[in-house]
């Protein structure tokens, strides 16, 4: 059994449980085990993408250097602190790229941090939990494991925007990407390509604009819908609550009636490894995925 430092992020406590539980069960299946950081704090997200403000890079150096300190409690020797969160993800590698190119900032922020003595040498690497199960565990090892194959499920594989940008960040091709097509087909599922995998969900418009997130997400899962896709995998919470809200929106306002139930990939993992359906937190979804589920006797 590996461990890994896991940063989990605000979202995974909240509204993202089923994706951080269905994660960490499929982690120790495959005995690459995510281990929380003790005492994380918020990585900051967008707040850190600005570029004038030096002391907003603080939080995400602090997870750093307490992921770097987590390691030496943990059976791994690779000096890596994985996420599941895309903005997570996003913001940690973005910081850390530029921690290892301006050591002046780095030493500005460590005279911060080590007013709690902690201090950052900027020798760690950010890995998304998908960039582990691509390029540590294996696709095949992963389809070794699956005792329900996921049959009937026809899934296009939602990118968004941060997963694939900016080239510090991304995790595969932002032209092409793979990861999570061929996951899904490690699972028994049918991957259904979609040219809109990485087109922008909204984002924070839902906030001051619902009109604006609406009109993307109808165009999302409606050419999904249209090449016979009858669900959307996401890595993203807020992208994974836009699609989900706004389907469900619809459904009341307008009387559509072709929906899309909404998967983190982990969740596909753990139904095609057998763990409790429970762990999934589908009670919390808009669109219930348990419906199709049991359509298909996946889960009955």
């Amino acid at each position: 059994m590996v461990e890994y430092s896991y940063f989990p992020g605000c979202n995974l406590k909240t509204d993202a449980k089923g994706f951080e539980k269905s994660a960490i069960a499929v982690s120790k299946k495959l005995e690459c085990e995510l281990v929380e950081i003790p005492n994380w704090n918020c990585c900051g997200t967008v707040h850190t993408m600005t570029t004038d403000n030096l002391m907003k890079r603080i939080a995400p150096v602090r997870i750093l250097a307490k992921s770097r300190n987590h390691l030496e409690e943990l059976d791994n020797t690779k000096n890596q602190v994985v996420t599941l969160c895309s903005m997570c993800n996003s913001t940690l590698k973005i910081v850390n790229a530029e921690m290892k190119e301006d050591l002046d900032a780095l030493e500005t922020i460590n005279y911060q941090l080590d007013e709690d003595n902690e201090t950052y040498s900027n020798d760690m690497e950010v890995k998304h939990f998908l960039e582990i199960l691509r390029d540590s565990i294996g696709f095949a090892s992963i389809r070794e494991k699956v005792v329900k194959p996921l049959n009937g499920l026809k899934v296009t594989a939602y990118y968004g925007c941060m997963l694939l940008h900016p080239d510090e960040a991304k995790i595969d091709d932002y032209e092409m990407p793979s990861v999570l097509e061929d996951l899904v087909e490690s699972l028994g599922a049918e991957s259904i390509f979609s040219p809109l995998f990485k087109y922008c969900c909204g984002s924070y418009h839902i906030v001051e604009n619902e009109d604006i997130v609406t009109d993307q997400v109808k165009k999302i899962t409606n050419d999904a819908i249209s090449r016979g896709a009858n669900a959307l995998v996401v890595a993203c919470p807020l992208c994974a609550y836009n699609l989900d809200q706004q389907q469900k929106m619809l459904m009341e306002k307008s009387g559509k009636k072709d929906v899309l139930p909404i998967f983190y990939f982990s969740q596909l993992m753990a139904i095609s490894m057998g763990e409790p359906i429970e762990i999934n937190h589908f009670e919390d979804h808009k669109i219930d995925p348990r419906e199709l589920l049991n359509k298909l006797k996946i889960e009955v």
